[in-house]
Protein backbone atom coordinates (compact mmCIF):
# COMPACT_ATOMS: atom_id res chain seq x y z
CA UNK A 1 0.00 0.00 0.00
CA UNK A 2 1.56 3.52 -1.03
CA UNK A 3 -0.15 5.11 1.29
CA UNK A 4 0.26 2.99 4.76
CA UNK A 5 1.19 6.40 6.61
CA UNK A 6 -2.34 7.77 5.49
CA UNK A 7 -4.68 6.61 8.85
CA UNK A 8 -7.63 8.98 8.43
CA UNK A 9 -8.66 11.15 6.06
CA UNK A 10 -8.12 14.88 6.27
CA UNK A 11 -10.13 17.82 5.44
CA UNK A 12 -8.58 21.13 5.01
CA UNK A 13 -10.25 24.32 5.16
CA UNK A 14 -8.10 26.35 3.73
CA UNK A 15 -9.34 29.49 1.88
CA UNK A 16 -6.96 28.26 -0.71
CA UNK A 17 -9.33 25.49 -1.37
CA UNK A 18 -11.93 27.93 -2.55
CA UNK A 19 -9.95 28.53 -5.78
CA UNK A 20 -11.17 25.18 -6.99
CA UNK A 21 -14.39 26.21 -8.10
CA UNK A 22 -14.55 28.41 -11.25
CA UNK A 23 -15.71 30.99 -8.75
CA UNK A 24 -12.65 30.67 -6.79
CA UNK A 25 -11.01 34.12 -8.06
CA UNK A 26 -14.24 35.70 -7.34
CA UNK A 27 -13.52 34.49 -3.54
CA UNK A 28 -9.91 34.82 -3.39
CA UNK A 29 -10.65 39.01 -4.50
CA UNK A 30 -12.81 39.06 -1.73
CA UNK A 31 -10.52 37.38 1.09
CA UNK A 32 -7.76 39.98 -0.32
CA UNK A 33 -9.89 43.39 -0.65
CA UNK A 34 -11.34 43.21 2.92
CA UNK A 35 -9.35 40.52 5.16
CA UNK A 36 -6.01 40.56 4.13
CA UNK A 37 -4.98 44.51 2.95
CA UNK A 38 -5.78 48.62 3.79
CA UNK A 39 -8.51 49.26 6.54
CA UNK A 40 -7.51 46.17 8.58
CA UNK A 41 -3.95 46.54 8.53
CA UNK A 42 -4.30 50.27 9.26
CA UNK A 43 -6.05 49.34 12.51
CA UNK A 44 -3.89 46.50 13.68
CA UNK A 45 -0.64 48.67 13.08
CA UNK A 46 -2.26 51.30 15.17
CA UNK A 47 -2.97 49.53 17.66
CA UNK A 48 0.34 47.84 17.56
CA UNK A 49 1.95 51.33 17.84
CA UNK A 50 -0.04 52.10 21.10
CA UNK A 51 0.82 49.08 23.14
CA UNK A 52 4.46 49.17 22.30
CA UNK A 53 5.03 53.32 22.72
CA UNK A 54 2.22 53.36 25.94
CA UNK A 55 1.44 50.17 27.19
CA UNK A 56 4.82 48.37 27.37
CA UNK A 57 6.69 52.14 27.57
CA UNK A 58 8.34 53.63 24.76
CA UNK A 59 11.67 53.98 26.72
CA UNK A 60 11.43 49.85 27.72
CA UNK A 61 11.15 49.33 24.19
CA UNK A 62 14.27 51.45 23.05
CA UNK A 63 16.33 49.79 26.13
CA UNK A 64 15.17 46.11 24.64
CA UNK A 65 16.64 47.31 21.07
CA UNK A 66 20.45 48.56 22.31
CA UNK A 67 19.98 44.96 23.68
CA UNK A 68 19.31 43.18 20.26
CA UNK A 69 21.24 45.52 17.95
CA UNK A 70 24.11 46.74 20.61
CA UNK A 71 23.67 50.79 20.12
CA UNK A 72 20.69 53.01 20.90
CA UNK A 73 18.63 54.17 17.63
CA UNK A 74 17.97 57.57 16.60
CA UNK A 75 15.92 59.65 18.92
CA UNK A 76 12.95 60.30 16.24
CA UNK A 77 12.75 56.32 16.44
CA UNK A 78 10.28 57.26 19.96
CA UNK A 79 8.88 60.12 18.19
CA UNK A 80 7.86 57.92 15.35
CA UNK A 81 6.45 54.86 17.48
CA UNK A 82 4.87 57.56 19.90
CA UNK A 83 2.92 60.09 17.85
CA UNK A 84 3.92 60.16 14.03
CA UNK A 85 2.83 56.33 13.09
CA UNK A 86 -0.20 55.79 15.06
CA UNK A 87 -1.04 59.36 13.85
CA UNK A 88 -0.45 58.44 10.17
CA UNK A 89 -2.43 55.06 10.47
CA UNK A 90 -5.44 56.91 11.96
CA UNK A 91 -5.05 59.00 8.47
CA UNK A 92 -4.90 56.64 6.24
CA UNK A 93 -7.66 54.54 8.19
CA UNK A 94 -10.31 57.09 7.99
CA UNK A 95 -9.48 58.46 4.27
CA UNK A 96 -9.74 54.72 3.32
CA UNK A 97 -13.35 54.64 4.86
CA UNK A 98 -14.04 57.83 3.15
CA UNK A 99 -12.45 56.84 -0.30
CA UNK A 100 -14.07 53.42 -0.03
CA UNK A 101 -15.59 51.54 -2.96
CA UNK A 102 -17.28 48.64 -3.00
CA UNK A 103 -15.35 45.71 -4.85
CA UNK A 104 -15.41 45.09 -8.21
CA UNK A 105 -13.67 41.68 -10.61
CA UNK A 106 -11.95 43.44 -13.58
CA UNK A 107 -13.72 46.61 -12.98
CA UNK A 108 -16.81 45.17 -14.63
CA UNK A 109 -18.27 42.46 -11.92
CA UNK A 110 -19.73 44.24 -9.20
CA UNK A 111 -20.21 41.88 -6.43
CA UNK A 112 -23.64 41.91 -4.75
CA UNK A 113 -24.64 43.14 -1.63
CA UNK A 114 -24.78 40.11 0.52
CA UNK A 115 -21.28 39.42 -0.71
CA UNK A 116 -20.20 42.59 0.31
CA UNK A 117 -21.46 41.94 3.73
CA UNK A 118 -19.46 38.59 3.65
CA UNK A 119 -16.32 41.05 3.16
CA UNK A 120 -17.18 43.08 5.66
CA UNK A 121 -17.24 40.29 8.14
CA UNK A 122 -14.56 39.22 7.41
CA UNK A 123 -12.57 42.27 7.93
CA UNK A 124 -14.66 42.76 11.07
CA UNK A 125 -13.79 39.12 12.56
CA UNK A 126 -9.77 40.17 13.21
CA UNK A 127 -10.31 44.08 13.69
CA UNK A 128 -13.42 43.61 16.22
CA UNK A 129 -10.65 41.71 18.50
CA UNK A 130 -7.99 44.21 19.59
CA UNK A 131 -10.58 47.01 21.02
CA UNK A 132 -12.78 43.75 22.77
CA UNK A 133 -10.12 42.70 24.56
CA UNK A 134 -9.19 46.07 26.10
CA UNK A 135 -12.77 46.60 27.33
CA UNK A 136 -12.62 42.76 28.71
CA UNK A 137 -9.35 43.93 30.99
CA UNK A 138 -11.31 47.15 31.74
CA UNK A 139 -14.61 45.41 32.96
CA UNK A 140 -12.59 42.62 34.94
CA UNK A 141 -10.54 45.47 36.86
CA UNK A 142 -11.54 47.40 39.89
CA UNK A 143 -11.93 50.81 40.67
CA UNK A 144 -13.90 53.16 39.11
CA UNK A 145 -13.74 53.59 35.25
CA UNK A 146 -11.07 56.31 34.85
CA UNK A 147 -9.22 54.45 37.30
CA UNK A 148 -9.60 51.03 35.52
CA UNK A 149 -8.42 52.79 31.92
CA UNK A 150 -5.02 54.37 33.51
CA UNK A 151 -4.58 50.81 34.64
CA UNK A 152 -4.79 48.89 31.86
CA UNK A 153 -2.94 51.51 29.48
CA UNK A 154 0.00 52.48 31.90
CA UNK A 155 3.45 50.88 31.40
CA UNK A 156 4.35 48.32 33.10
CA UNK A 157 6.97 48.96 35.97
CA UNK A 158 9.80 46.81 36.13
CA UNK A 159 9.22 45.83 32.45
CA UNK A 160 12.49 46.50 31.39
CA UNK A 161 14.46 43.56 29.51
CA UNK A 162 17.71 44.78 31.41
CA UNK A 163 18.99 42.98 34.88
CA UNK A 164 20.01 45.55 37.58
CA UNK A 165 23.43 45.04 37.04
CA UNK A 166 23.21 45.86 33.32
CA UNK A 167 21.35 49.41 33.66
CA UNK A 168 23.40 52.82 33.06
CA UNK A 169 24.46 54.07 35.93
CA UNK A 170 21.62 56.76 36.37
CA UNK A 171 19.44 54.36 36.03
CA UNK A 172 17.49 53.41 39.63
CA UNK A 173 16.98 49.60 40.67
CA UNK A 174 13.31 50.40 41.06
CA UNK A 175 11.30 51.38 38.06
CA UNK A 176 8.02 52.82 38.63
CA UNK A 177 4.87 50.78 39.26
CA UNK A 178 1.50 50.88 37.55
CA UNK A 179 -1.58 52.97 39.22
CA UNK A 180 -3.25 50.63 41.44
CA UNK A 181 -6.95 51.11 40.72
CA UNK A 182 -7.76 49.96 44.58
CA UNK A 183 -6.03 53.44 45.48
CA UNK A 184 -3.57 51.85 48.07
CA UNK A 185 -1.24 54.89 48.03
CA UNK A 186 -1.48 54.68 44.05
CA UNK A 187 1.46 52.01 43.59
CA UNK A 188 1.69 48.25 43.49
CA UNK A 189 4.06 45.82 42.47
CA UNK A 190 3.41 43.87 39.64
CA UNK A 191 2.59 40.48 39.88
CA UNK A 192 4.26 38.90 37.08
CA UNK A 193 7.28 38.70 35.22
CA UNK A 194 8.49 39.51 31.77
CA UNK A 195 11.34 37.17 30.97
CA UNK A 196 12.90 37.53 27.11
CA UNK A 197 15.63 35.18 25.65
CA UNK A 198 19.25 37.00 24.97
CA UNK A 199 21.40 34.76 21.80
Amino acid sequence: NLFWFQREPFLSLNPACFSLPQGGMYVFQLFDYYAASGVCLLWVAFFECIAVAWVYGVDNFYDAIEDMIGYRPNAWMKWSWSFITPLLCVGCFVFSLVKYKPLTYNKVYEYPDWSIGVGWTLALASMICIPMVVVIKIIQSDGPLIERIKAVAAPLGGASSRPVDHRPKGMSAELAYPLDPNGNNGLIKPTHTIVETMM
